[in-house]
């Protein structure tokens, strides 16, 4: 028999692995303002509908796609799917200016935020014991996502003015490194701890 042990060391990754996806949200939104409109001409119009379309792939991946990841996946495949899946989006997007490649890769991040951020939510809950821990690894969880929303929009915006005037790939670096991030993050969820339970005591033969 096998089981997951439910280290503090667990929730510390899965907490690393929520700041990393509220990076990418950011950079899907406040600095993919930024990119759309110096690297691929856009007006208004054309980026609150890409932002609109955005959100909606998102909300739909985690309402119709994630629960039937889970159900044949399970948590820990989903969560490192999902990460993937950003990393290539962002890596993609910030490359292919042409339509609908941009598009496609746009969509395939924010598909794979949905998946990644609703599966660490349920990793969380899945290696915490009682119920006031998995209260307190959610809330936890929650702070993260929410210091990554102030603090990686200022990492953002001083590495796309770094590349945002480059001849290759301009304004690119941003996502590149949070590409890299993500990459780097997707074994976690796979290597959350496992182990071989403890045998049983041996039964008392002279009862």
């Amino acid at each position: 028999v096998r089981r997951r042990l439910l280290p503090a060391r667990a929730q510390l990754l899965l907490r690393t692995v929520a700041l990393g996806v509220g990076w990418s949200l950011t950079l899907s939104v406040s600095t993919y303002s930024l990119f759309a409109y110096r690297m691929l001409g856009w007006a208004q119009p054309q980026l609150s509908a890409m932002l609109s379309a955005g959100a909606a792939v998102t909300v739909g991946a985690q309402l119709l796609l994630v629960p039937r990841l889970l159900a044949a996946w399970g948590e820990r495949r989903t969560c490192a799917v999902g990460l993937v899946c950003v990393s290539a989006g962002l890596c993609g997007l910030s490359r292919v200016v042409s339509q609908p490649f941009h598009h496609c890769f746009y969509f395939l991040n924010r598909v794979g935020s949905g998946i990644a951020d609703t599966s660490t939510a349920a990793l969380v809950v899945q290696a915490s014991g009682s119920r006031d821990e998995r209260s307190h690894n959610l809330a936890m969880v929650q702070s993260t996502r929410a210091g990554a929303r102030i603090v990686t929009p200022l990492i953002s915006g001083a590495l796309f003015q770094r590349s945002a005037s480059t001849l290759v790939a301009p304004g690119a670096l941003p996502y590149t490194v949070a590409a890299s991030l993500m990459f780097a993050l997707a074994p976690v969820p796979l290597a959350i701890g496992v182990r071989a339970a403890p045998p049983p005591p041996p039964l008392d033969e002279s009862a």
